[in-house]
C-alpha cells in the first residue's frame, strides 16, 4: 500500500534523500522535512508540485465543495479573481477575524466584499485558534461528501482543517506552519462514511514571503499624520510619500515598524493617483488607508488601490 506524510501529503519513500517524501524509516508517518518541521521548526521551502492553475483544475473536477480560505489582510482582486476561476459550489472563507479591529464591524465587511469585489456567494467570518464561528462551516461542509480546501500561504487552512477534525473526533496531523509550501500534494482526510475533507497545496501569488510581516495578533491600526513630502518608512527598507498633507492608517503586523523620515534619497519605481478615502494594497504587509487625494510615490510593489472599506 503507497504511503503518504501525513503532514505535507507526499508520497513517503526511503531511497532519495534529495527528493520529497524521503524518510529513512520504512515506516515513518511523516518525511523527514515535516519531521524535522514539527520537532524543531527546521524550515525547508522546496519546489512545488502543482502551479496555481493545476491546483485550480484538481478542484473544478474532483471537488463537490469548494472552501476557499483566505484573511483580512490578504483580500485582493488577484485572490478574488482565482477564487470567481473556480466553478464549482463554493463559500468564501475569511479567518483570522479575531485579528481584525473592532471598528470593522463583520456584516458590513461582508456587504464591502459583496459589493466591492462582486462576491455573490456565501461569505462565512471565522477565527480557527479561538474556534468562533467554526460551527457555521462544520454544519456546511456536513451538506457534502467531497469537501476540498484551498487557499494561499499564512490563510490559516491547516489551522481550519486540524479543527474541523477535532470537533468531529477524528485525527489530523497537517502541520501548521508559516513556512510557504508546506503542504504538497492532496491530503485526504474521513469525517464520517459520508463526509471527507481534502487539504490542497497553497496557491502562490509571487516569491517573496516574509513570515515576519504576517501579523501574530490583534491588528492596532497605526495613523500618521503626514506633511507635504514626509517620507514614511515602512519596516526596513519600503518608503512612501504623498504630495500633500494627509492621513495615512496602517493595516499591518505590530511587528513592522512605520515611522516618519526626512530628507532621504529614496529611488522610487512607482507613482499613483490617489482618490479621496482609499486602500492601498501592498503586497505580503496588508493595506494603508489614506485620507485625502493625493499623488504617492514609492518603492514598494502595491497591488490595487481600491475604494476604502472606512466610509
Amino acid at each position: 500500500m503507497i504511503k503518504k506524510c501525513s503532514g505535507c501529503g507526499s508520497l513517503l519513500q526511503n531511497k532519495d534523500q534529495q527528493k520529497i517524501g524521503y524518510s529513512p524509516k520504512e515506516n515513518a508517518k511523516l518525511c523527514e522535512r515535516c519531521f524535522k518541521l514539527k520537532n524543531y521548526n527546521q524550515k525547508e521551502v522546496i519546489e512545488l508540485k502543482y502551479n496555481n492553475d493545476e491546483i485550480i483544475d484538481i478542484l473544478n473536477k474532483k471537488a463537490d465543495v469548494v472552501f476557499f480560505i483566505t484573511d483580512f489582510l490578504n483580500i485582493n482582486q488577484r485572490v478574488i479573481n482565482i477564487f470567481k476561476s473556480l466553478k464549482k459550489e463554493k463559500y468564501l472563507v475569511i479567518n483570522k477575524i479575531d485579528y481584525i479591529p473592532n471598528s470593522i464591524k463583520l456584516e458590513k465587511y461582508k456587504d464591502y466584499l459583496k459589493n466591492v469585489y462582486k462576491v455573490n456567494e456565501n461569505i462565512i467570518c471565522l477565527s480557527a485558534t479561538k474556534k468562533y464561528n467554526l460551527n457555521e462551516l462544520n454544519n456546511k461542509l456536513q451538506l457534502y461528501k467531497n469537501c476540498y480546501f484551498c487557499g494561499f500561504t499564512n490563510s490559516g487552512k491547516s489551522a481550519i482543517i486540524n479543527a474541523i477534525c477535532k470537533m468531529n473526533n477524528k485525527n489530523s496531523t497537517i502541520l501548521e506552519s508559516l513556512m510557504p509550501n508546506t503542504t504538497l500534494d492532496v491530503i485526504k482526510l474521513k469525517i464520517s462514511d459520508s463526509n471527507y475533507i481534502y487539504d490542497t497545496p497553497g496557491f502562490i501569488l509571487n516569491n517573496d514571503f516574509n513570515a515576519n510581516t504576517f501579523p501574530k495578533k490583534y491588528i492596532k491600526p497605526v495613523t500618521i499624520q503626514v506633511k507635504e513630502n514626509d517620507i514614511i518608512k515602512i519596516g526596513d527598507n519600503n518608503y512612501i510619500y504623498s504630495n500633500k498633507p494627509n492621513s495615512f492608517t496602517f493595516y499591518m503586523s505590530r511587528d513592522i515598524k512605520i515611522e516618519k523620515k526626512y530628507n532621504l534619497d529614496v529611488k522610487y519605481i512607482n507613482e499613483f493617483l490617489i482618490n479621496d478615502n482609499s486602500d492601498v494594497i501592498i503586497d505580503n504587509y496588508g493595506f494603508i488607508n489614506i485620507k485625502n487625494k493625493c499623488t504617492i510615490k514609492t518603492n514598494i510593489n502595491i497591488t490595487e488601490v481600491r475604494k476604502s472599506m472606512f466610509e
